[in-house]
């Protein structure tokens, strides 16, 4: 064998090597490419049941109780569902599929309402004083 050859086969086999190596880290990259596309999924779903959950136990709340106060929240992941008012009581109402875990969040409200560390503020908002509308285009011509 020549050197031209030995130099040429070296090429060879290493090129074959890095195709190899490239192969299984596509394999690879696939494979946690469809795991996420799958907790994706499987989260979302998670969503809508918990969502489908909360409303058919708001709906069912409303003969249980005198008052159902719905809770808004910007946050993704509220602590707690709804405000239940039943004779002389406050509940503190979280809907939870049943056998399913309460998460930290929800661990901490129902510790801060277990130690009765709760209170009732009322917050006084003023609006401001002026308030000012008028058109983007002062021609009227659409933007």
């Amino acid at each position: 064998m020549t050197a031209l050859e030995v130099v040429l086969a070296t090429l060879v086999l290493l090129l074959i090597l890095v195709s190899g190596l490239a192969f299984y880290l596509a394999l690879l990259y696939r494979r946690k490419w469809q795991e996420r596309q799958t907790k994706a999924y499987e989260m979302g779903g998670r969503q809508v049941r918990g969502d489908m959950y909360q409303l058919l136990g708001t709906f069912a709340s409303l003969e249980e109780y005198e008052q159902v106060i719905l809770l808004s929240t910007t946050s993704k992941q509220a602590s707690l569902d709804l405000l239940g008012v039943k004779e002389d009581e406050l509940h503190f109402i979280e809907f939870k599929k049943r056998g399913s875990r309460l998460q930290t969040p929800e661990r901490k409200i129902k510790r801060l309402v277990d130690e009765s560390k709760v209170k009732y503020v009322v917050k006084d908002v003023d609006l401001p004083g002026q308030f000012e509308m008028k058109d983007r285009n002062a021609g009227g011509g659409s933007e």
